[in-house]
């Protein structure tokens, strides 16, 4: 797990991105991701190895994988940014579960800025501890790709 906090709000997700540690360890290969694993439930498709997901303000990288830019698309182009949407509906739904249980992010945090940054990790990681021990949810959301029903892997 990583996270960071602080940047300046009038910053792209890609450009605050693009200054993390985590993005320099990535960008030098010296991150070693987990090892392939089979995502579907047809064992005898390719494993998929383990990668990020962003919107257009992201540059391309070996590790990132963003929608195709607005023009005519193939069908597989259309399927394939139908599905890297859904997959960011889950990155921004975990914020929305965040906020609900943390109510201070409804609104501004009237806290001196030195205090924000622990606050808001504390949060993370209060979340993360209640996901896996108190709701019993260990590896996040899975969307049955039959029913489309939503599930806790």
């Amino acid at each position: 797990m990583y996270g960071e906090v602080g940047a300046i709000w009038s910053e792209s997700d890609g450009g605050v991105f693009a200054q993390t540690q985590l993005a320099g360890l990535l960008d030098r290969n010296e991150v070693q991701l987990p090892k392939l694993k089979m995502l579907s439930k047809n064992p005898t498709g390719p494993p998929t190895e383990y990668f990020f997901i962003g919107d257009d303000a992201f540059l391309i990288r070996t590790y990132l994988m963003k929608r195709y830019p607005n023009r005519a698309h193939t069908r597989e182009e259309r399927i394939y940014n139908y599905r890297l949407s859904r997959a960011r509906l889950t990155v921004e739904n975990t914020f929305g579960i965040l906020a609900n249980h943390f109510r201070v992010f409804h609104t501004s945090i009237c806290l001196k800025p030195d205090h924000i940054e622990p606050v808001i990790m504390a949060a993370c990681i209060l979340h993360n501890i209640l996901r896996r021990q108190v709701l019993g949810h260990q590896e996040g959301d899975y969307k049955d790709p039959v029913t489309h029903e939503m599930a806790y892997q």
